[in-house]
Order: structure tokens, then sequence, then C-alpha cells
């Protein structure tokens, strides 16, 4: 029976041009299906840049966290005015002030036991006291940071941050 059925098959040709087209028809199914392989790993690389930008994105933006604090210290040495950067107009209402310090114990302990906000990609710890005075405090090429400013809203706190920054 097998032999009958290899005669069979051995009498049977086919054109040779039904021959070509079916090998160019399966060599253009090959080719598609690499084309849509590539597609599909193109959108899947995409999307995860898309994902990675956003969440880059995210980690970069600012995020200010206000809380209340007691500032047992009262006094404070004055360093550098910013309340004016760069004008020679005095604001009458500016109180903002930096003391510039060498280690992280001339800051109030209070400072540091504030949840961190993020303003230009530096950790900034902020918090107002009951009277209304804003703290802010951070760590910039190895010194230490301490600002404070009265009769001010937090935007405009936190603008003389960025200037500082």
């Amino acid at each position: 029976m097998m032999e009958q059925y290899r005669k069979a098959n051995d009498r049977i040709h086919v054109p040779e041009e039904l021959m070509q087209r079916t090998k160019e028809a399966v060599r253009q199914e090959e080719k598609k299906q690499k084309i849509r392989t590539i597609q599909r790993y193109t959108a899947l690389a995409a999307c995860l840049c898309l994902i990675c930008l956003g969440a880059w994105m995210v980690m970069r933006r600012d995020r200010i966290i206000v809380q209340d604090v007691q500032i047992a210290r009262t006094e404070m040495e004055t360093g550098m005015n910013f309340g004016i950067h760069g004008s020679d107009q005095k604001r009458e209402d500016s109180t903002f002030h930096t003391e510039i310090c060498e280690s992280k114990e001339d800051v109030p302990e209070e400072m540091w036991q504030l949840r961190p906000s993020r303003i230009s990609g530096q950790e900034v710890y902020i918090g107002r006291t009951d009277d209304g005075v804003w703290h802010a405090a951070f760590e910039k090429d190895g010194t230490y940071i301490y600002a404070t400013e009265d009769h001010a809203e937090e935007k405009e706190f936190t603008e003389h941050l960025k200037e500082i920054l």
C-alpha cells in the first residue's frame, strides 16, 4: 500500500509557476509576521517610555508639605536677606532671613522631625509656627541652611526658597 502511495505522489507534478507563487506568498506572509512583531515591540517600548517619563515627571515636581512646628530657639542670627534678591529697593514687609550653619545641630532639631518637602529636586523641611512665621531647613553643598520669613504667603515663601536652591 505504501509503495502505491509513493508512486502516485511521484507522478504528481506541480507546475513551476504555481510553486514560485506559493513560495513568494509564504515569504510575504513571513515578512508581514515580522513587521507585526516589530510593531508590537515598538508599541510596547513606546508605552514603557511614556510610563517612565510620567514617573520621572511626578518625581521631579515640587511637593510642598507644610506642618505646624514649635521652635524652642527664638533667637536667630541673621545671615543673608533674600527678600528682594537682585534689587536696590527694600521691601518694607519682607522679613526673609537665612542662616548658614556648619552643622546640623545649629538648626533647630524640631525642623528635622518634619516630613520633607521637595523643591527643585532638593529635600526641604518646611514648617509654620502658631504666630505665622515660616521656617525651612535644608542641606546644600555640605552646609545647612535655616530660613525664616514672617508676613508671607506660602507661595511667596517657596519662591524665595527656590531662589536659594
